[in-house]
């Protein structure tokens, strides 16, 4: 498992925040909203997944990840 911090977005505004364990990024999202998951496209409302590592983000293994949630929130 890796740890992972999520982030709920408004435009560039950080309105909530969670710390999850994760196999996966979007798994980490999934986890931490529970709803569904997609990328982010140009959504307002956003999550940004940064990755708790020690091992520098490359181009192949970004550190930071984007999606929007599908639905609502149960």
């Amino acid at each position: 498992m890796r740890a992972y911090r999520v982030e709920e977005m408004d435009g560039e505004t950080v309105i909530a925040s969670h710390a999850v364990e994760a196999m996966a990024p979007f798994e980490a999202a999934r986890m931490a909203l529970g709803v569904e998951i997609t990328l982010r496209g140009d959504a307002d409302k956003w999550i940004r997944v940064v990755e708790l590592t020690d091992r520098p983000p490359t181009r192949l293994r970004p550190g930071i990840f984007e999606f929007r949630p599908m639905g609502r929130r149960s």
